[in-house]
């Protein structure tokens, strides 16, 4: 008998085996455990009498046999209880008595939650910066040691202290400068004196510096207004006629 076929078929099978391999790209990544936390998720709590508070009393009088409770929250809704710890070995020695445990024919299964903050914080408002306390409507009360202080009359002088401190500084001795609010004829019947006096304080071009400074000028308007003529104070005023609506503008 022949053995040639016998091997060939053999060495063909060997070679179809050799090219097989196995697409792992499609896999999905793997998911690393949860952490040790101090907040156990008692989950599977299908049976709803599981959360009477008679039931719930035994539950919690058991998980303080291991390990003292920082908070018990149950959740009926979601077959869950929520249980934090004062720290993450508690919530370790917990887990491994009640993972797999029974309650009322359920199987118990329990996971580590997200960590819970133990320290208490303030959660009030804070004050926002005392330099803009005021600044917000209505304002608040003021702070301690503050005393009312009646604030100081307007001031009456022409220019300011500091104005008048930076122009003394000047020492410019130039001529005046007509200026163009002079009291113009008085035989206009709408002649009235605007303007005393007019003073050219800084001319740049004067002390040779840059033409394209700005020169400055005061102008003196403390003069009193003339009173109004009688022939101003008879002149009527014309009155227009309103335009009626657009709506009634139709052909």
């Amino acid at each position: 008998m022949d053995s040639t076929p016998r091997s060939s078929r053999s060495s063909s099978s060997a070679s179809r085996k050799a090219n097989l391999s196995i697409d792992l790209s499609n896999l999905p990544s793997l998911t690393q455990p949860t952490s040790p936390s101090n907040t156990l998720l008692f989950t599977n709590i299908n049976n709803i009498e599981a959360f009477r508070p008679e039931n719930l009393r035994t539950i919690r009088d058991l998980i303080l046999k291991t390990a003292p409770i920082h908070a018990f929250a149950p959740l009926k809704s979601f077959r869950r209880i929520v249980v934090s710890f004062f720290d993450a070995d508690a919530a370790i020695s917990v887990r491994s008595i009640w993972d797999g445990e029974a309650i009322l024919g359920e199987r118990l299964r329990v996971y580590f939650g997200q960590p819970t903050p133990i320290e208490a914080k303030d959660e009030h408002l804070a004050l926002p910066d005392s330099g803009k306390l005021f600044f917000i409507s209505p304002p608040p009360s003021p702070p301690h040691g503050w005393e009312m202080r009646l604030e100081d009359a307007p001031n009456k002088l022409v220019h300011a202290d500091d104005l008048a401190d930076a122009l003394a500084k000047l020492h410019y001795s130039g001529d005046g400068l007509d200026s163009p609010l002079s009291p113009v004829d008085a035989s206009s019947p709408a002649a009235r004196p605007r303007s005393r006096s007019t003073t050219f304080i800084y001319r740049p071009a004067d002390d040779g510096c840059s033409p394209d400074l700005p020169a400055v000028v005061v102008h003196d308007m403390t003069e009193e207004p003339a009173e109004m003529s009688s022939l101003e104070g008879s002149r009527s005023i014309m009155a227009h006629t309103a335009r009626p609506p657009f709506e009634l503008m139709q052909d």
